[in-house]
Order: structure tokens, then sequence, then C-alpha cells
């Protein structure tokens, strides 16, 4: 009984370890890219951003356009929103690393991806990550 404990404990470490790892990949990648594409940013304002990415077929699509609402609404200044909509700009979506929607990338003033978020994302931690980059 304690060995399957164990191996469990053991997975969820190792899987959680994983997700970290790739996540911090993805993140440093992006941010290389947002660098060297400065002049194609959409940080190129001075200011955050977040990359909002959608289409019309998402079905959590809208709750998350309510919560970067609500996120304007408490940053009026210094921080811009981008929707990018994936069946118009597959491309860019690519660029970015998408594989769900939505998708929210938080860039920082510099034009670094500072945070990726996958699928749907309270606007509570929207808050607390524009606040970092403060």
């Amino acid at each position: 009984m304690i060995e399957r404990v164990l191996i469990t404990t053991l997975l969820i470490m190792l899987g959680t370890s994983a997700y970290a790892t790739f996540k911090r990949r993805h993140v440093r990648v992006l941010g290389d890219l947002a660098t060297a594409a400065a002049t194609d940013s959409p940080a190129t304002t001075g200011s955050a951003t977040i990359l909002y990415f959608a289409s019309d077929s998402c079905a959590a699509c809208p709750s998350q356009a309510r919560y970067l609402e609500q996120l304007l609404a408490q940053w009026p200044e210094g921080l811009a929103v981008q929707k990018i909509d994936t069946a118009v700009e597959p491309e860019t979506a690519v660029k970015y690393g998408v594989f769900t929607l939505p998708t929210t990338i938080l860039i920082d003033q510099q034009g670094d991806v500072r945070e990726i978020n996958y699928g749907l994302t309270p606007t509570h931690k929207l808050t607390q990550q524009v606040a970092s980059l403060a």
C-alpha cells in the first residue's frame, strides 16, 4: 500500500516538474521571439500588452473577454489588450505556440514575454500578473 502512495506521489511530482519546465522554456523561447521581432511586436507602445488568442468557435472565449474587460477597468493606464482571432491570423498563433483557446500572453513594457496562460484565466490571476510588472 505504501508503495502505491510513494509511486503516485513521485508521478505527480514528475508531472508537475515537467509542466513547469515546459512553461519556463516556452516563456524563454517566446521572449527571444518577441525581442527578435521587436519591430512588429504589439508591445512597442511602451505599455504592458496582453495578447488574447480567441476564435468564434471557442466556448470559453466570451468569459475570458469579460475577465479582460474587468482587468482593463482596474488598469486603465499602462495596459493594452490585443485580441487575435486564430481563424483569421493562424500564423500568429503558430508563432506564439498557442495550442489551446483561450490563451493569454502577458508582454512587459520592454517587449519580453512574462506570462503565458493556457485556458480560461480569471481576473484575479491576471491582476496579480500585471501587478508583478510594476
